[in-house]
């Protein structure tokens, strides 16, 4: 509307009066009054706006930005058809997470020259951002009218399949997977020739030593996302994990796991909770989950367990998010009901990204209580860890990861000391895409615990690949 109005005032003046040199620089002057009118009406009442949390968390150099976008605006109302100063505006605004006065600049610029299918793009791109995907779309597709370079149709492309993907409120993913697993100690064999009981050393037969193995598994994974269509924009993920291990000649070993997980993500950005914790977050999202599994051991009923847990996580700065969880599991070993209790605990992560060594880094703090029928059955367990990963060329990530466990029993059972575990883990990975549906992984994992107690002195080395189908059972 307030465009007609400017052409309809435009024209008027021009059909209504003579053109000589004052007249022509006076409806210069209308013309420009009302493009700074226009530019105002655009994007200068949101100025001081935020629609999306900043895409800087540094406060000075967010404040650096701030005094910059300032000073540009005022140069805009002295040149406000200068397409530069708009563009470099429009780019200030979105680092601050200003995306509407950002969409304004774009508008305002397409007034001045409907034939610039680069702000088209951006155009589109910003009320994807912004959850409008019925004006994304006719924006991202008004850019292909203008022959655009083939590196500006794919991002069109690109942004119009993510604009069908969101536009979803159930997605599926489903996959099957294969491995093979060699194992240097299959049978759980001890490392010691002599181990203590009631004060009295037993040699250990051969048989009871470690011994290798080898072994296959097959796996199918089926995720559900369900967008909520909540303002928040929180989702509802569903997850069940089928799994069947076989060993060739340790076939008491052989194991089958059944795992259901259900969660509920709210995003607070927008909460006075989040308000509260804005100094130190931003895009909080608090995660109550539910999850249920269920292991046999050749068939048979090992451990059934029931876990629900709540999560608090929050991006603390460009390079860094924090997330913290607390649990409540139910296990029931059926086997062995001195096992059978409640474990209870707490843990704490962060991830980091080193941008200069493209390197994406995960540290790692838990706590687990655990709570039994007898003294000797709980125990506290303290785990530390570190991960990292690292794109090798174009297709190859290599990932590494050690971890440290500390557990310790209330008490000495009937028969043993009072023990104390120490265990060190360490793996490292290289996984690669084979085709878009296809992936692989090669890996070797290596773990030693070391007890007070001589028949838990255990190591392991393993060495497995998988490949995995993403695709199976793919549905939009």
């Amino acid at each position: 509307y307030d465009v007609l109005v400017i052409i309809f005032l435009h024209q008027f003046l021009y059909s209504k009066m003579i053109i000589t040199v004052h007249q022509f620089a006076l409806e210069i002057e209308i013309y420009r009054f009302f493009s700074v009118f226009c530019l105002c009406l655009f994007f200068c009442l949101p100025l001081s706006a935020q629609n999306v949390p900043p895409s800087i968390t540094d406060p000075d150099e967010i404040t650096n930005i701030e005094e910059e976008r300032t000073q540009l605006f005022n140069q805009l109302i002295e040149e406000p058809t200068n397409l530069d100063n708009l563009f470099t505006y429009a780019n200030l605004s979105i680092l601050l997470g200003d995306l509407e006065a950002a969409v304004g600049v774009f508008e305002q610029m397409l007034i001045y020259d409907p034939s610039l299918p680069r702000i088209r793009l951006e155009l589109g791109v910003l009320y994807y951002r912004l959850g409008a995907y019925a004006t994304a779309k006719v924006y991202l597709q008004s850019v292909k009218e203008y022959d655009p370079p083939d590196e500006v149709l794919a991002r069109v492309d690109e942004f119009l399949g993510a604009i069908t993907e969101s536009e979803k409120v159930f997605t599926f993913r489903s996959v099957f997977s294969s491995s093979m697993k060699h194992s240097s100690n299959g049978n759980s064999g001890l490392d010691a020739d002599f181990i203590d009981i009631a004060g009295y050393a037993f040699e250990v037969s051969g048989d009871s030593k470690s011994k290798s193995d080898m072994s296959r598994t097959i796996g199918y994974l089926f995720t559900t996302r369900h967008d909520l269509k909540h303002p928040r924009g929180d989702t509802a993920n569903y997850f069940l994990s089928l799994s069947d291990e076989k060993y060739d000649t340790f076939g008491r070993f052989d194991m089958q796991t059944a795992v259901f997980s259900a969660s509920r993500v709210f995003n607070l950005e927008t909460s006075e909770f989040s308000k509260s914790f804005a100094s130190f977050f931003t895009r909080p999202s608090l995660t109550p989950s539910f999850t249920a599994f269920k292991v046999f051991l050749n068939n048979e009923g090992l451990l059934t367990s029931r876990k629900a847990s709540l999560g608090f996580a929050g991006t603390v700065s460009d390079d860094s998010y924090l997330s913290f969880d607390v649990y409540f599991d139910d296990r029931d070993f059926m086997s062995n009901t001195d096992k059978s209790g409640t474990m209870n605990g707490f843990g704490v992560s962060n991830n980091r990204i080193l941008e200069k060594y493209g390197i994406s880094m995960q540290y790692q703090y838990s706590y687990d209580r655990m709570n039994t029928l007898v003294d000797w059955e709980n125990y506290n367990q303290h785990v530390i860890g570190v991960r990292g990963s690292k794109l090798l060329g174009d297709s190859w990530m290599l990932s590494m990861s050690a971890s440290y466990r500390r557990k310790k029993h209330d008490a000495a059972s009937p028969i043993f000391y009072l023990r104390k575990d120490h265990i060190n883990s360490f793996s490292i990975d290289f996984d690669k895409p084979i085709s878009s549906c296809m992936t692989s992984n090669f890996s070797y994992r290596y773990n030693d615990a070391s007890s007070t107690v001589d028949v838990f002195n255990i190591s392991n080395n393993q060495l497995s690949m998988n490949f995995s189908y993403v695709c199976f059972g793919q549905r939009d």
